[in-house]
């Protein structure tokens, strides 16, 4: 389909009321029958809007999840320049929040809506937006595939914003005047959606971490998973900031560079906060097949940037392939519980010596967390902080399963582009 197809599909729509579905992309195709159905008019001159206290009202209910978004959508500005651009941010209703963008787009005679603008297929037909939430997945609409004739200059593409419990808590999206430069952003767009959700991921896991402060728990394993929680959300957020600001390339190639470290970094907030939670919680499981060796890998990983923090170096000592038979959530947090108690014993400039065994004539497995003072600290050695489970006796019939801490199955960048992206 070329523009002018689409053009000639638009003015005959306006003038006849019928689709001509031949000239038209197939998502494009349905979304105008959907605004067709639901009575949007194409000739409508601007979008409705929400009145002015309403909108004040909206705003302030929204403000986290606008402030989450704001450093993200500042840096898709910034990687536009000076060109005609709108960074747009909607809630779940396709309401306009926030806009960022260039004096002309936010002020000029062609202005895009400010906050409060009402953008649902429902009202305005096929648009960045409001498609995208329809459909929702990503969705990029160029030209005369607006519904509306006033935005035939521009070319949109948007995608849904999914919050903490997998619903969507609005829509992030791009207005440009040229395809390429459209094109050029469509990564960027992508990657600043991860990074934004990894934000709201984190708001929630606060409120998580508050509840279980409440009820009895392992307090240091709580001051851990806090302090990881902020050491994320400063990687994520200032580093952003700091970096658009040091760029000396491309505006483009840094801006997309930048937000792909995001996203990476967003891929490892959610699996962190997804293992801290767990770990953080009182819930239980099921006993079952463990490879316990395994398990003590994933959280030494874990347990790396505290270690860091603590100047400790964590060393695998022995290492055999124990299975064990444990209630994984349970096991993890004695583990957990045993690495934290071996830090601060070792101190600053020491080591944690992890060794993994099967004890055979009792018939269970054993972990033991070593700690190793710095030389010129040592004076009474450490005991030692085990953690024992009953193994799986050998000649079993039942092969024992690798249980692994939370993942994530799919990158959602991954996801997302093979749900929609055109």
């Amino acid at each position: 389909m070329t523009t002018e197809s689409t053009r000639r599909a638009w003015a005959r729509y306006v003038s006849t009321g019928l689709i001509a579905d031949s000239l038209l992309r197939e998502p494009v195709l349905r979304a105008w029958e959907r605004a067709h159905e639901l009575g949007a008019n194409p000739k409508a001159p601007k979008t409705e809007q929400l009145s002015a206290l309403d909108t004040e009202r909206l705003v302030d209910q929204q403000q986290a999840f606008i402030t989450a978004a704001r450093p993200y959508m500042e840096v898709l500005s910034w990687a536009v320049g000076l060109e005609y651009h709108a960074i747009q941010l909607s809630d779940a209703h396709a309401v306009l929040l926030s806009i960022l963008g260039d004096e002309e787009s936010l002020h000029g005679p062609q202005q895009q809506p400010g906050p409060g603008a009402l953008c649902s297929e429902e009202l305005i037909g096929s648009n960045g937006l409001g498609t995208s939430l329809a459909t929702g997945g990503y969705f990029a609409v160029e030209g005369p595939e607006h519904f509306l004739g006033c935005f035939h200059l521009f070319t949109c593409q948007s995608i849904p914003i999914r919050d903490a419990k997998g619903g969507v808590a609005g829509v992030l999206g791009t207005v440009l005047r040229r395809p390429a430069a459209s094109s050029r952003l469509r990564d960027m767009l992508i990657c600043a959606a991860q990074g934004i959700e990894a934000e709201l991921l984190l708001r929630q896991l606060e409120s998580d971490i508050r509840e279980v402060m409440a009820a009895p728990g392992d307090e240091q394993a709580l001051r851990v998973l806090r302090e990881e929680v902020d050491r994320l959300r400063e990687s994520s957020r200032e580093g952003l900031r700091i970096g658009a600001r040091q760029a000396r390339m491309s505006r483009f190639e840094y801006a997309l560079r930048l937000l792909r470290l995001a996203e990476e970094t967003a891929q490892d907030i959610r699996h962190r906060a997804l293992v801290w939670r767990s770990l953080a919680s009182l819930e239980e499981g099921q006993r079952r097949p463990v490879v316990l060796t395994e398990l003590v890998r994933e959280l030494l990983g874990l347990l790396r940037e505290e270690a860091l923090r603590q100047q400790v170096e964590l060393v695998l000592g022995e290492q055999e392939p124990v299975h064990v038979e444990a209630d994984a959530l349970m096991l993890s947090r004695q583990l957990l519980h045993a690495a934290l108690q071996a830090l601060p014993l070792a101190g600053p400039g020491g080591t944690v010596r992890i060794d993994v065994r099967l004890e055979s004539l009792l018939s269970e497995g054993k972990a033991t967390f070593l700690p190793l003072p710095a030389p010129e600290h040592a004076r009474v050695a450490p005991q030692p902080r085990s953690v024992t489970s009953p193994a799986i006796k050998p000649g079993e019939a039942r092969e024992p399963l690798l249980w692994r801490l939370p993942t994530l199955e799919v990158a959602p960048g991954e996801a997302r582009l093979a749900s929609g992206v055109v």
